[in-house]
């Protein structure tokens, strides 16, 4: 009889939707495909690439996971829900220098809700074509803002009081995550800040990492999207690849 039931295939589907991954959502936030796999071969449960994909598309389809990127899943309905309101002001004057130019913006006002401590300035971020932006920053100095072009660490806004205007003017990243009427999307907006804070001693490492999780947790974010950008910024996020194991809520 103990024979005949180690030949016994179980339910590979069932398994799936009643253990498998009602298991990784309690565990954590988000988890990937290579996850999935090593949890069915501890459970000595067998299945082909092309099998576990069609299923795993149709839990999709019937909300028991969401998308978070390609061969990334999340146990978040919602996705994250982006305030592009600390923009607008400023993407409305550069369009109108500029209406044919390719740019996009974001500010730390935009994560402000989820810092451990409350900014008390803000930072905005304009990317353009490298030879453009000297004229951008032509433009926006005669709005009154404090403008900065590519700067570095020492160049930073030390001594501004809070409500002074601060931009930094960057020139566009190849691969960037793509922007929506020039705001950029969430994902791109973290790794930035990660690249961005050091530089301009905008908040320590530690508060960029606990603004990061507090975000991936308020909505679902597209993680396979952020994860290769950080790549392309050559970003270490070898501690953010880790970060689905490290949050249980």
């Amino acid at each position: 009889m103990n024979k005949q039931n180690k030949h016994i295939k179980p339910d590979i589907r069932q398994s799936l939707q009643t253990i498998v991954l009602p298991a990784l959502k309690e565990m954590f936030p988000y988890f990937n495909l290579q996850t999935i796999c090593a949890r069915l071969k501890e459970a000595e449960i067998e299945v082909s690439s092309v099998t576990l994909k069609t299923y795993l598309s149709q839990f999709m389809a019937e909300d028991l996971i969401f998308d978070a990127g390609r061969g990334w899943y999340s146990r978040i309905a919602e996705p994250f829900a982006l305030d592009t309101a600390p923009v607008k002001k400023l993407i409305t004057k550069i369009k109108k220098t500029f209406p044919l130019l390719d740019f996009s913006c974001w500010s730390t006002e935009q994560i402000n809700p989820y810092t451990q401590h409350v900014l008390n300035r803000f930072v905005s971020f304009v990317y353009a074509d490298l030879e453009t932006l000297s004229a951008i920053a032509e433009v926006l100095q005669g709005h009154g803002y404090r403008v900065l072009v590519d700067p570095g660490k020492k160049d930073t806004f030390h001594g501004l009081s809070s409500g002074e205007h601060q931009i930094v003017l960057r020139k566009i990243i190849q691969k960037q995550p793509q922007a929506t009427k020039h705001a950029v999307p969430i994902e791109k907006i973290l790794v930035d800040l990660w690249y961005e804070a050091p530089k301009l001693d905008l908040m320590d490492q530690a508060e960029v990492q606990i603004v990061v999780e507090n975000i991936v947790e308020a909505g679902r974010i597209n993680m396979a999207e952020m994860l290769s950008y950080a790549g392309e910024r050559r970003q270490d996020f070898s501690w953010f690849k880790t970060i689905y194991q490290l949050r249980k809520t």
